[in-house]
């Protein structure tokens, strides 16, 4: 394995994470979709896992882009003192230990799921690209459920506040999900287009429907919590 390509990856990656948080706040939110959101994380780890040879490097790659990509992420939020800066208690503003503490408490949490989630997708890159037509193609299902969970959750999570189908709020919320949906079915097309092996597509949609179920679950949770961050 190429121990620079994962590590390049998620320095990429971390640098386009923060791009959203220097536009203003009626463009962010559709800025999010290509450079910080669940797909592009994911595709970024599944990439680095599909470049590699052997299963183990597979993980590893996925797990080191992500781990990474947190790392510079919450860099340049601390050095650009965005996010962490408590107006009521830092008038000069400076940080505040509060802030900080809620910043390494976000390092901790989004670390260990990079780890996790890292090296899962970074697997299932490996498995989409050299495994047989059965276990490839549950592999890419199982994929569009990873990189689509977060597009599908954040309109649950917000159901509960939104005014209006239509308001400015719900649209920044649905939109880019929608974007979200549409490159996961995209990243699929591609996946079954390079793969050198047919694709059972019975079986990819059985796992993407299954797989859809678990990390919309998934991601309910972790947004829930992210919030109490």
């Amino acid at each position: 394995m190429n121990a620079r390509l994962p590590v390049a990856l998620g320095a990429g990656l971390g640098v386009a994470a923060y791009l959203p948080d220097l536009l203003d706040d009626s463009v962010a939110p559709y800025a999010t979709p290509l450079f910080s959101s669940g797909f592009a994380w994911g595709l970024v780890a599944l990439v680095a896992g599909y470049t590699t040879r052997r299963p183990r490097s597979s993980i590893v790659a996925g797990a080191a882009a992500l781990t990474t990509a947190v790392f510079v992420y919450y860099l340049l939020v601390v050095a650009g003192q965005r996010w962490y800066v408590d107006a009521s208690s830092s008038a000069d503003g400076m940080a505040t230990m509060a802030g900080l503490r809620s910043v390494g408490r976000s390092v901790v949490f989004w670390t260990a799921g990079a780890l996790i989630g890292g090296g899962m997708l970074g697997w299932l890159g490996h498995v989409v690209r050299h495994a047989p037509a059965s276990p490839g193609s549950a592999a890419i299902g199982v994929t569009f459920g990873l990189l689509s969970g977060e597009a599908i959750g954040i309109p649950l999570v917000y159901s509960s506040v939104w005014d209006a189908p239509l308001d400015p709020f719900s649209l920044a919320k649905l939109v880019p999900s929608l974007a979200q949906l549409v490159l996961g079915v995209a990243t699929v097309a591609v996946l079954t287009r390079i793969r050198d092996r047919p694709t059972m597509w019975r079986l990819t949609v059985l796992a993407a429907a299954a797989s859809v179920v678990v990390n919309v679950t998934l991601w309910y949770v972790l947004l829930t919590v992210r919030l109490s961050l």
